[in-house]
């Protein structure tokens, strides 16, 4: 039985096409079947085949492989600089910017919006009026979205996912990431310049949050011109393995959803916000009783003593200076020496997330029984037992993300266990470095006196009522740098259920390789007809040509056919350049 005659309708053990190449290998054997038939009836050739073919596609099924594969890969999706006003980037984020373009929407909850419609209901209803070019461009880029997305959350641990989808949906929007340690809780930028802070969470691990004093730094003084607070989107992932169903799964093999919701921080609001934010955050709001009395006019914090405490990324580069400075010295302890090249550790430190993951710091108390974590006070929760920290540092040593090779040798230095318990070891006393700096400092000072008088600010409730008051915006400025978040150097937090009361429910992705098989599934008709057309003039070029060169060149009808099928492959393929979509 023939590779054809297994492919049809008839034959119950039904091949299916995973590559072009399987469907031009079914092309070329339709046609060299039946081409004695085909030449010998009044019918076009093409028209022909065509048909045939069109009679048998329903049995065919095109694979995931069949979806253009986008390398997923942060450093080429965020390798956009600037050249004179021209933004240029890097190749796998030129080549994934290209498919996402066609998302329709204006900003992300329209693009969520018809993602999710695509996947419930198939293309928009103006997709049967487009050109045969734009059909493809539009089913294509839907599809890439949905791999590229399965691929992103699945295929690496939760730090480098979490970056990896930073960068996917500023290319979505057409946007850039924001570098770390820039004074700002935004993670990337829209094309519009709007800010927006991302945080991929599991659905019942929710707990947005971040520096106070970076907030407040936004809209005291936004460095974005798109938007003059801060939008944070929260993306809810719930996963289970499409061949187990337990929870999670791996690689292409998950399958799930994400929920998508939003909400903003701005001037206004932001009161409300932290005031119904968890409780060992609310207190960031609180402003001095003076202040209040003053109705704004003193401005409490320029009065007091000394300075502010350093803002947590702030710290965070001293931090890194002392982490380099303890590893180069602990690298050199072993024989051969190693030597410290510090990109190769950007990654670990980016992961890390010093400034922003209060899970590895000691809580420590702050007013009547409340404890909380500060940078440059807390130290690290267990020390040198710390588990998060070893095994952020051995997952990504054991990836290979962490590449330590001996120089002149591509034989790893240290084992993956080595290299996460050194890098523990640095994080702990990094660390105490950076709180030896600050911390006994502040201790002793007037100003840390002061702020502890129990006196020195009003009730949250008054305090928010206070500030919800004032309808000047610099005035509210004035407030939020005299709010006990900024003078004492705090975190804030938000729950899932506070998340939920304050966001808008942007809609629901769904990801994974079955559920994006069964798009394609039902989108193979439409690409096969689309792009039938090339194929079988390919074919007709390809016969016509040799039967051409083999007749000496004398035989002007095969090549008027070869010139025939090369201008209808000519016309197609114009359809679908950019400047005629």
């Amino acid at each position: 039985m023939s590779w054809h005659e297994e492919f049809l309708s008839t034959n119950q053990k039904k091949k299916s096409i995973s590559t072009m190449g399987d469907l031009f290998g079914l092309i070329e054997e339709v046609f060299e079947v039946e081409k004695g038939r085909l030449f010998t009836s009044n019918k076009n050739p093409m028209a022909l085949l065509r048909e045939q073919f069109l009679n048998e596609k329903k049995e065919i099924s095109l694979t995931l492989q069949a979806i253009p594969e986008i390398s997923v890969s942060e450093l080429g999706w965020t390798d956009v600089q600037t050249k004179g006003n021209q933004k240029v980037s890097g190749p796998e984020r030129e080549q994934l910017g290209q498919f996402l373009k066609q998302i329709e929407g204006e900003d992300l909850a329209a693009k969520i919006a018809s993602l999710a419609l695509f996947y419930e209901n198939g293309p928009s209803e103006d997709y049967d009026r487009l050109p045969v070019g734009e059909k493809i461009a539009k089913v294509l880029s839907y599809l890439v979205f949905f791999k590229a997305l399965t691929k992103v959350v699945s295929n690496f641990n939760a730090a480098s996912a979490g970056f990896n989808f930073e960068a996917f949906l500023a290319v979505l929007l057409d946007g850039q990431q924001v570098p770390a340690n820039t004074g700002t809780i935004a993670d990337f930028t829209t094309g519009d310049e709007i800010p927006i802070s991302l945080k991929l969470y599991n659905e019942k691990s929710v707990v947005v949050g971040g520096s106070f004093n970076d907030l407040v730094g936004d809209l005291v003084n936004p460095q974005f011109s798109g938007f003059d607070g801060m939008r944070y989107v929260v993306c809810m992932k719930s996963f289970t393995s499409s061949e187990t169903g337990e929870k999670q799964g791996s690689g292409l093999d998950i399958e799930g959803d994400i929920k998508f919701f939003q909400f903003d921080f701005t001037l206004d609001n932001i009161a409300d916000i932290i005031a119904r934010s968890m409780d060992k955050s609310k207190i960031c709001m609180q402003l001095p009783r003076e202040f209040i009395r003053s109705n704004g006019e003193i401005d409490v914090a320029a009065k007091l003593p000394g300075s502010n405490m350093p803002s947590p990324q702030e710290l965070e580069q001293k931090f890194i200076v002392n982490f380099y400075k303890l590893l180069k010295k602990e690298l050199k302890r072993y024989r051969p020496p190693i030597e410290l090249d510090e990109s190769v550790f950007e990654p670990f430190l980016d992961a890390l997330e010093w400034s922003k993951r209060d899970s590895i710091f000691n809580p420590i108390k702050k007013g009547e029984d409340r404890k909380i974590v500060v940078r440059g006070q807390s130290g690290i929760l267990g020390k040198t037992r710390n588990k998060e920290i070893y095994n952020i540092a051995f997952s990504m040593a054991e990836e290979g993300k962490i590449p330590l090779f001996r120089e002149d040798s591509d034989k790893l230095a240290l084992t993956p266990k080595q290299i996460a318990t050194e890098l523990r070891w640095c994080v702990v006393n990094a660390t105490a470095l950076v709180n030896q700096d600050y911390s006994a400092a502040s201790v002793k000072s007037d100003r840390n006196r002061i702020l502890k008088r129990s006196n020195f600010y009003a009730a949250l409730s008054t305090s928010v009522k206070f500030y919800n008051s004032i309808t000047d915006p610099e005035m509210k400025k004035r407030a939020l740098l005299n709010s006990r978040g900024m003078l004492e150097t705090y975190q804030f937090d938000v729950n899932r259920k506070q998340v939920l009361e304050i966001s808008q429910d942007l809609g629901v992705i769904k990801i994974g390789a079955r559920i994006v098989q069964e798009m394609l599934n039902k989108m193979t008709q439409d690409l096969n007809e689309a792009i039938f057309d090339i194929f079988t003039n390919v074919k007709i070029i390809q016969d016509s040509t040799y039967a051409f060169m083999a007749g000496g060149l004398q035989d002007d009808e095969k090549a008027k056919a070869s010139i025939k099928a090369s201008n209808a492959i000519a016309y197609k393929t114009e359809e679908l350049r950019p400047e005629n979509k």
